[in-house]
């Protein structure tokens, strides 16, 4: 019986940590989706990611490839978004996503986040950036 509680509760404990992680994320992403217009007015083109393609790819970053992929959807069917910039949206994304969730979610089991958090992104942007100059160049020739 002793197993069976101590199992509870830290299954409680950490059930707790995990929505504390991911309910402020959820609440980012509407907060994100509303500051859409902002977002739009940078832009990524050393990586061949336009305005149509920031806000998918910072909600995939951020969320992870659940709402990222919905998102990235979304914008294809109601913007210019060519396919190209769709694949390097999902390559970074492949590489990088959900950083804060899964980073704190691994913290939390005892793992270095920032070794985590460094290693993604230099892999998604060194990665993207070599596709979007293969394809570009593969295009103009």
């Amino acid at each position: 019986m002793d197993i069976i509680l101590a199992a509870l509760k830290n299954s409680a404990i950490l059930t707790g940590q995990l929505l504390l992680i991911i309910l402020p994320l959820t609440i980012s992403y509407e907060f994100l989706k509303h500051r859409q217009q902002t977002l739009e007015e940078k832009k990524w083109k050393i990586f061949g990611i336009s305005s149509n393609g920031l806000v998918p790819l910072v909600t995939g970053v951020i969320i992870g490839l659940t709402y990222g992929a919905g998102v990235i959807i979304h914008s294809i069917r109601s913007s210019n978004m060519d396919k190209r910039e769709a694949f390097l949206i999902m390559l970074f994304l492949s590489i990088c996503h959900a950083i804060i969730e899964d980073t704190l979610i691994f913290v939390v089991i005892g793992a270095n986040g920032i070794i985590l958090v460094v290693t993604r992104f230099f892999l998604a942007f060194i990665f993207t950036y070599f596709a979007y100059r293969w394809l570009f160049f593969k295009k103009s020739r």
